[in-house]
């Protein structure tokens, strides 16, 4: 759409040289209208919208000063160029100081390129605005989603009509402060409509040309966000682009793509700058997957197994970037196979549980963690089925016992088995011998004493079940690789650090 122009001069004859000298249409301007003095000027405004106002200085009624005052207090957004005559050039610095963008000399009307003057004004003004607080504040608010009919959305406005959409482009900064670009105002590229800058994040507002064919556009936003990159060689980042768009009311639709991308990258390929795709677009670049092979999932009976299983099916997710509902749909197809080559049952009411807690989860990452969990508790599940009925009483005793001098038969006596025997089958279900086990209990009692009171260790050791000071310190070093003191030291530090 091209930018509409007022011209307001009482001269009829200068009117009529300022609408014919200049090739209006080659600068992709158009004049929408004529006024003879500011107060028709404004009047023309109350129902014609302009981009552009050439006004004289010098004219009745309504000159060239009050008339930019007027424009600057109701239309920002409207660029203001005066026009003058050498003898009222007074006029014109006043009207520079209110607002006016430039000025054309009516004696050189003929000689200069007027059509590049107002198009470089034009451009300038762009810059102007964009630099404005309130137009970036709106900007922002649109972002989110939120309603902006002020300055923000008739910068927009103006700066797609030359345009055929754009795209959204946000490089997320990992540290919290930029490395590359510190102390500068701004290291974005000269073609980007606009830049929203802080130490958090880096907005770009990307045009895509009419003229361009869809191959060339892709083409060149690779090329773009590729020297993007490269401007961002020393930060650590995470970066995502949007697909194109023309209409501002699907600016937060937009802005969601690009969280979504981002998000998705938290877990690989990090300092790179992801490209939103649809879903039929991953659909084509998308391997086998897991979930259509549950052969993938066999053969898996230890936690480490699964656990390396998981993180190869995450990064595959990360790598093709699926739906949601394509996403959870492999994690408990995993978590299922899992359990089943466990033959641990997953209850109806408990698979609806895992499901809910997955999708409570945005990010790839959360959702990971959460699978995470629940591989620790299937793991636990499938120790707990393997234990011995006697061992696990006995466990049970020892938990909350632990505090008395706790003797070996007296614990194989809650079981009902002879010692010997029973030392056996505990140190085969557990994997380590009773007063291990017990030594372990008490020792993690301690280590939670130590953070949580002031107690010496004498009163510690006395409290956890050692009779013995000296024992206590030594079974303590033997089980941490530390002494209590360097325990002690070594938590307060953190928890000063925090």
């Amino acid at each position: 759409m091209k930018k509409r122009v007022l011209i307001v001069e009482d001269d009829k004859y200068f009117r009529f040289a300022v609408k014919k000298v200049i090739d209006w249409e080659a600068y992709g301007f158009e004049i929408a209208g004529e006024a003879v003095h500011g107060a028709a000027a404004l009047e023309f405004l109350e129902t014609q919208p302009v981009e552009v106002v050439i006004t004289d200085m010098s004219m009745p009624v309504m000159n060239g000063i009050d008339l930019t005052g007027e424009l600057k207090e109701k239309y920002p957004e409207i660029l203001i160029i005066a026009l003058s005559a050498y003898d009222d050039f007074e006029f014109v610095k006043e009207s520079l100081k209110l607002g006016a963008q430039d000025y054309i000399l009516k004696q050189d009307i003929e000689k200069e390129n007027v059509g590049a003057i107002v198009q470089n004004c034009w451009e300038k003004h762009l810059k102007d605005m964009a630099s404005d607080s309130q137009v970036r504040e709106g900007i922002r608010n649109l972002l989110n989603g939120e309603r902006e009919n002020g300055p923000a959305r008739k910068y927009l406005e103006l700066c797609l009509n030359d345009q055929w959409g754009y795209y959204i482009c946000k490089i997320e900064n990992l540290n919290g402060e930029w490395v590359s670009v510190a102390g500068r105002k701004s290291f974005w590229l000269e073609r980007s409509l606009l830049e929203l800058h802080d130490k958090k994040e880096h907005i770009v507002f990307l045009p895509v040309k009419k003229e361009h064919s869809q191959k060339v556009q892709f083409e060149d936003q690779n090329q773009v966000l590729r020297e993007l990159e490269c401007m961002l060689v020393e930060e650590s980042y995470l970066g995502g682009c949007s697909k194109r768009g023309s209409d501002i009311e699907k600016l937060h639709a937009l802005s969601e793509e690009v969280r979504e991308v981002i998000e998705i990258g938290t877990f690989s390929n990090k300092n790179k700058i992801r490209i939103w795709e649809t879903e039929k677009e991953r659909v084509k670049k998308r391997n086998k997957l897991y979930m259509e092979d549950p052969q993938l999932f066999s053969g898996i009976y230890t936690r480490q197994e699964a656990e390396a299983t998981l993180e190869g099916l995450t990064e595959t997710i990360c790598m093709q970037m699926p739906s949601e509902e394509h996403i959870q749909r492999n994690y408990l197809q995993f978590l299922n196979m899992v359990a089943g080559n466990l033959n641990i049952e997953i209850g109806k009411l408990e698979f609806a549980k895992i499901k809910e807690a997955l999708s409570e989860h945005r990010l790839v990452w959360d959702k990971h963690q959460a699978c995470q969990q629940y591989l620790a508790h299937i793991f636990a599940e499938e120790m707990q089925n393997a234990i011995h009925p006697s061992v696990q009483q006995a466990i049970q005793y020892i938990k909350q016992n632990y505090t008395s001098d706790l003797s070996l038969g007296e614990i194989a006596e809650t079981a009902a088995l002879n010692e010997s025997y029973f030392s056996g089958i505990f140190k085969r279900d557990i994997g380590k011998s009773i007063p291990e086990y017990l030594n372990e209990i008490r020792i993690e009692k301690a280590k939670e004493l130590i953070v949580t009171t002031g107690l010496k260790n004498y009163e510690i050791a006395e409290r956890v079940g050692f009779g013995n000071g000296s024992y206590f310190s030594t079974i303590f070093k033997k089980q941490t690789g530390v002494t209590i003191q360097e325990y002690r030291q070594r938590t307060a530090k953190k928890t000063l650090q925090s």
